[in-house]
């Protein structure tokens, strides 16, 4: 298996506070992993880093081989790199489908309707079909945490990070295990 994703040295600080000193780290395709820490550990600002919100004082980020630490997060997840928030950060004043029209479109540069049938599709796979038409801000967490993913997923992305998938939500919630359909749902990613 190929590796997809390869953290080289990466060291961050905040000041005094140091989040990752030397990194490193690889990622094969296909592969899952899971990363376990308290609050403040830094699983978040690895994530930043990844995807290109954050830039580490040293190393590099390589996405399929090519080093993308000096990329922009829009150039990243063009490439395929997607996440979700631990706090949803959706477009508030948009329908849930156009929520993922715009990352389905934005992502691949595609026009609106030639993403309408993923993005329709992956509405089913979230549970949120029911809601395409509702604001986004007016949604519950549950909600809002699947669309969260939904958001990701319509950018068709190689590397998908989700942090914090099930945060803040009840043990019931998370008996669902609704986040899990992306694994068997989720379209290919298309070159």
């Amino acid at each position: 298996m190929s590796t997809i994703l390869a953290l080289e040295g990466i060291s961050k600080s905040f000041g005094a506070v140091v989040i990752a000193d030397g990194l490193d780290l690889q990622l094969a395709e296909g592969e899952a992993l899971g990363m376990l820490g308290p609050n403040g550990a830094g699983k978040t600002t690895l994530f930043g880093i990844i995807t290109g919100m954050l830039a580490p004082n040293l190393g590099r980020v390589l996405f399929e081989g090519r080093d993308i630490t000096h990329l922009s997060a829009a150039e990243r997840c063009r490439l395929g790199v997607a996440r979700s928030f631990q706090i949803p950060q959706p477009f508030g004043g948009m329908s849930v489908f156009e929520n993922l029209v715009v990352a389905g479109a934005f992502a691949k540069s595609r026009r609106e309707r030639d993403v309408y049938d993923l993005c329709a599709q992956i509405l089913e796979d979230c549970e949120l079909a029911d809601k395409a038409n509702v604001k986004a801000n007016s949604l519950t967490l549950l909600d809002r945490k699947r669309l969260e993913l939904a958001r990701a997923l319509a950018t068709r992305p190689k590397l998908l990070l989700l942090d914090e998938v099930a945060g803040g939500l009840s043990e019931m919630e998370c008996e669902k295990r609704w986040w899990r359909s992306f694994a068997v749902s989720a379209p290919p990613a298309s070159p």
